[in-house]
């Protein structure tokens, strides 16, 4: 399977491309241009799509074509809507927007769990440090090896472990019969659920925004966006409406059938019918649901160190009980002999 690019690159790149066509730049020399100013892991790809660009094929052509790494599907079809309706910028800096908002969402998930980590760590060593300094006077059989076993050896499961449970998540994110199952109980996880939703709507209601100011209409936009943007409970929750929107039911009215989405995002879809500006209700869906997945994700943060510390405390109890009661049963034995 072909490498993807990171976030944070695909951000930089789609930014400085984008900046430089709203400035009249044409696409060849923003191309030749970003070879040497564009992210380093980029700069064979912007070569490559540099030489079909001359050679004539259009940009979200080219990307489908670069062999060596993957390009998202989001992607693709994000800038061949764009493209085609000559609004070639414009996709381009809301894919970096979109990409600058996901590497930043990780950057905040990695420092906010990089201080439970350590504080876990150091609890696990810690904890069993009594243990081995009995060991090491001679009062209890607990030398080096168990001492590794029970830290180094501990933390190796739990870090599998933990890799496995998000190895099986995503693979049944991926499989047809697992899917929407996985996706909706992820939703109904407290905080993880709650991130991963708001997210994912906000990027919904963008691809479809972004396709509507490109000429297409509301049915391919919800056909599209439904397929591309990676939630599996919101492509099912589409295909259910399909055939209401199909028999002439509003559009606002199919995705409240659904049972899947919020009901302020179909109070603002039914005010963008009847008043005819649906796509300023869109706008202002897509502002809401940023700044919403934004706090859901400030109080991620903040409650994964307090996660962190409960669990520490739970382990740092059960090896303190355990010490104590591996002492009562020593000297009980001692003072039976």
């Amino acid at each position: 399977m072909a490498m993807r690019f990171s976030s944070s690159d695909l951000a930089a790149f789609y930014y400085k491309f984008g900046t430089m066509l709203q400035a009249g730049v044409p696409i060849r020399s923003a191309l030749t241009s970003l070879q040497k100013s564009g992210p380093r892991s980029m700069r064979a790809a912007v070569a490559f799509l540099g030489e079909r660009v001359e050679q004539g094929d259009p940009v979200h052509e080219a990307i489908t074509e670069y062999p060596r790494r993957r390009f998202p599907n989001l992607d693709q079809h994000a800038l061949a809507a764009s493209g085609k309706s000559g609004a070639l910028d414009v996709g381009l800096l809301s894919l970096a927007g979109y990409y600058e908002n996901l590497a930043r969402a990780r950057r905040r998930l990695i420092s906010a769990s990089i201080f439970p980590a350590v504080i876990l760590t150091a609890a696990v060593f810690i904890a069993h440090l009594p243990m081995f300094v009995l060991g090491v006077l001679g009062q209890r059989e607990y030398g080096t090896v168990d001492y590794v076993r029970d830290t180094f050896g501990f933390l190796i499961l739990l870090a599998l472990g933990s890799w496995l449970v998000l190895w099986l998540v995503r693979w049944a994110l991926k499989n047809p019969r697992l899917a929407v199952r996985t996706d909706g109980f992820i939703r109904a996880l407290p905080l993880v659920g709650r991130v991963r939703f708001d997210y994912t709507l906000s990027q919904w209601i963008s691809s479809i925004r972004l396709m509507l100011k490109a000429g297409f209409g509301v049915i391919t936009a919800l056909e599209f966006s439904s397929r591309t943007v990676d939630s599996p409970l919101l492509e099912h929750a589409y295909e259910r409406a399909r055939p209401l929107i199909d028999g002439q039911m509003e559009v606002s009215r199919a995705l409240e059938a659904s049972g899947v989405f919020p009901d302020d995002l179909i109070q603002f879809w039914a005010t963008g019918e009847q008043s005819g500006r649906l796509d300023d209700m869109l706008d202002r869906l897509a502002k809401l649901y940023e700044e919403r997945w934004r706090q859901s994700l400030e109080a991620l943060s903040t409650w994964l160190p307090r996660i962190a510390y409960a669990l520490v405390c739970v382990y740092i109890i059960f090896q303190m009980s355990n010490m104590i009661g591996s002492i009562v049963r020593m000297y009980s034995q001692a003072l039976g002999q």
